[in-house]
């Protein structure tokens, strides 16, 4: 492996404005493409906005859900091509094969025209930490973690809320994954929370963890933005302002996580004991 460019946009959407939101991806597709980026990383649900938090637009959350097989999805593709780049975005899609099924899905386009999809699997429905959310009402959870094999990187994805629960990141780092990238639409409320979380399960796991959030409004909830790179340590590599859009690139060193992978246990049979992990299948409820 050698080391890459990866983009973190951290940008406003509009709810249920899809058209506004493609044009304004498609311009930082091309920023990070001119910058040398190989890879562009974008929010939950930036293409069609993040409109599931009032539990009110079920149309917009529906009827712009992605089968891609739309303009937007051939845009996108093709600017991935055109600048040599994969990107990661959020958007709700529809079921290859339920009819009237659909999910809050991360999604990737690589550089060569694939399309991989990873499918939210633990959808805030309640009150959490002070804000009410719908998502159970508008999509089904989803239950695999793949980890996609890319020139660059043995990638993992997962979405916002999905960060709190450590066996998530814990599999995809067990599958091989070297980056977990988290795309989030995380509100003002939950700040502390992420920031806690978050050097934790790039640690834990031995693993570079790009956390994109949505920054400014959407149906009049604040999001917090500061979306960042950390390095298996945990530590910031890039971050990005709190509260408003912003953008920066920053640079995955294979160097550095071989090293500490071969230096720190966590990862490895011999510190590891499966076997004794039983409980985590119980129900305690």
């Amino acid at each position: 492996m050698e080391k890459f460019k990866l983009a973190l946009a951290q940008i406003e959407s509009e709810p249920g404005n899809l058209d506004a939101n493609l044009k304004k991806m498609l311009g930082y597709i091309d920023r990070a493409g001119d910058e040398g980026a190989r890879m562009i990383i974008f929010p939950e649900m930036c293409l069609p906005g993040y409109m599931v938090m009032d539990g009110k637009d079920f149309h917009s959350f529906f009827a712009l859900a992605t089968d891609f097989k739309d303009s937007a999805t051939e845009e996108l593709l093709s600017s991935a091509k055109k600048n040599q780049l994969h990107i990661i975005y959020g958007a709700s899609t529809r079921s290859k094969n339920v009819e009237g099924i659909y999910f809050n899905s991360a999604i990737l386009l690589t550089a060569d025209g694939r399309i991989e999809l990873y499918h939210k699997s633990h959808l805030p429905t309640g009150n959490h930490g002070g804000c009410v959310f719908y998502e159970g009402l508008y999509a089904k959870h989803g239950s695999e973690f793949p980890v996609f094999l890319l020139p660059e990187v043995k990638l993992g994805m997962q979405v916002c809320f999905d960060a709190f629960f450590p066996e998530v990141s814990r599999i995809l780092a067990i599958k091989g994954a070297e980056l977990i990238v988290n795309i989030s639409a995380a509100p003002v409320s939950s700040k502390m929370s992420f920031d806690k979380i978050l050097q934790a399960r790039a640690l834990e796991n031995v693993c570079y963890f790009a956390y994109v959030n949505v920054a400014g409004t959407q149906r009049g909830i604040s999001f917090f933005g500061n979306s960042r790179l950390l390095n298996p340590l945990g530590m910031p590599v890039l971050e990005l302002r709190v509260g408003e859009e912003d953008f920066g690139i920053a640079e995955f060193n294979p160097d550095l996580l071989s090293g500490l992978r071969r230096q720190l246990d966590m990862l490895r049979d011999r510190a590891r004991r499966p076997e004794i992990y039983r409980e985590l299948l119980e129900d305690f409820s």
